[in-house]
């Protein structure tokens, strides 16, 4: 398995390129899809970690890396989802709050949904006393599992449903969409603690993060060159707040997590604006994103299923790995002929 994070170390840095300045395509398509490969791997390395023993010393160090990460490792796709949506409306106005509900709340429902019956197929056929009614209605809307991934995808549909409130409620203003965002965020923590455990909420303020800096990136300077003396300032203050964060030197666990998401996120946009990051595979992986973390779990249950993962862990991850790109690839073709029907326009 070091193999495995070997070659993502490898396929980072030969994408990687030191630039004086970066800061004009720090938050490009190209640079974000990249990065957001960088941890869509990481999450698949993370659940994969969970269906085997890694007991020799090079095995062991993957699963050190996806521990030491935690849930930060979804921190990416909220923050940058956030920033997107906020640059949308920027550049299309009232027109893309409109077709909001359909291009976004709806449509990920529907995808998320499709998922779900290949879950429903594989209990029914392989673990039928897993599955009940009440269940499958609450997978439906990801509040509970029938062993697909569910938190995340929770998530990102109330941080749409949040937006859209936003949106509607601000006319326009995204200072006031922004407020109405992230107290909605607060509500939902409140709310989702009494009921699940700290990873459905400690990271999900990184999508209101994102908007603050969508918001702000004018004043921040993000877009433009920045001095180094400032720039090494501030990856200072983020560093020290990572450092902090992650050491547990302060013992409220949800006011850790804030600061661990906020100086990781802050690390993340600042080295963009001195490295240049670009990589087709990396790339490519960043968008595949819904598939390869819905999708996932299908072969790695099917594996176990089969005792797979007991006979041989590297078999088993190279079947997890290919079967998921190949679901995947599918997955995109089926809800990319569903769009065109159903969410065009």
């Amino acid at each position: 398995m070091l193999i495995v994070l070997f070659l993502l170390i490898a396929l980072i840095i030969c994408s990687a390129k030191i630039s004086k300045d970066n800061s004009e395509k720090a938050f490009s398509i190209n640079q974000t899809q990249t990065i957001k490969g960088i941890f869509v791997l990481t999450i698949f390395f993370s659940h994969f970690c969970a269906y085997v023993s890694l007991d020799k010393w090079y095995d062991t160090p993957i699963n050190e890396y996806c521990q030491w990460l935690s849930q930060l490792m979804v921190v990416p796709f909220l923050f940058y989802s956030g920033y997107g949506i906020f640059e949308s409306v920027k550049k299309k106005g009232l027109s893309y709050i409109n077709t909001f509900p359909q291009k976004r709340i709806f449509k990920t429902l529907a995808h998320f949904d499709l998922a779900i019956l290949l879950f429903l197929l594989y209990d029914l056929f392989f673990i039928p006393e897993n599955i009940s009614l009440l269940k499958i209605l609450l997978s439906l809307i990801a509040w509970d599992s029938i062993g697909n991934s569910n938190w995340f995808i929770f998530a990102i549909l109330c941080a749409y449903i949040f937006s859209y409130i936003g949106l509607l409620l601000g006319k326009g203003h995204l200072s006031r969409s922004f407020i109405t965002i992230t107290i909605l965020y607060f509500i939902y923590i409140i709310a989702v603690s009494r009921f699940k455990v700290n990873y459905w909420y400690d990271t999900v303020l990184a999508f209101p993060l994102g908007c603050f800096i969508s918001l702000h990136k004018d004043q921040l300077a993000l877009e433009r060159r920045m001095s180094h003396l400032v720039w090494g300032v501030l990856f200072i203050i983020s560093l020290l707040l990572f450092i902090i964060a992650k050491e547990n030197l302060i013992k409220f666990s949800f006011l850790n997590s804030q600061l661990a998401l906020i100086g990781f996120m802050s690390l993340i946009v600042l080295i963009s604006m001195k490295v240049k990051i670009e990589s087709k595979i990396l790339s490519w992986f960043g968008t595949q994103v819904f598939g390869i973390y819905i999708l996932q779990r299908l072969p790695m249950h099917w594996g176990k299923h089969i005792n797979m993962n007991e006979q041989n862990i590297y078999l088993y991850f190279t079947f997890c790995f290919f079967v998921t790109l190949l679901l995947a690839i599918c997955f995109n073709k089926i809800t990319n002929k569903i769009d065109s029907i159903f969410f065009k326009g």
